[in-house]
């Protein structure tokens, strides 16, 4: 599963939001209540057949956090957050990733950024540098 700086929400109800790309009604309601209240958004937990323009609707890093609970949901092998929690605070950042963390150990967490906060989610980090040549080559650090 790729979690994407700006995550894609379907138009519709947020709980197609929450459950992409799974049909809406693929979880129970209290399943994906639960994963609303663990990535921060318990007040959205009772909107969840509220239709609307979520993408427009909610902030960055409320779209975010949906991408989160959806992970959390899909319970994917490998997930690649690809600047996932750029509009995040450090804290709810950590939080975020705590959560990864702890509801999915058999999940492989590729992070792709620019912040160096992210290094502490993690336990190796692979670093693209340009050599002499002006050619990229991928360094373990």
């Amino acid at each position: 599963m790729v979690l994407p700086q700006k995550p894609y929400l379907p138009i519709g109800t947020l709980r197609a939001a929450v459950t992409y790309p799974a049909a809406a009604d693929a979880f129970p309601d209290e399943a994906v209540r639960e994963v609303l209240d663990a990535v921060g958004m318990a007040g959205f937990a009772d909107r969840l057949t509220e239709e609307d323009h979520w993408s427009q609707r909610l902030s960055g890093g409320e779209q975010q956090r949906v991408a989160i609970a959806r992970a959390l949901l899909h319970k994917p092998d490998w997930l690649y957050l690809d600047e996932a929690t750029s509009a995040c605070d450090p804290e709810t950042e950590e939080r975020l990733y705590g959560l990864l963390r702890a509801r999915l150990p058999g999940t492989t967490l590729v992070s792709i950024g620019h912040r160096p906060s992210l290094a502490a989610f993690h336990e190796r980090r692979l670093t693209v540098r340009r050599n002499g040549d002006g050619i990229g080559e991928l360094a373990a650090v």
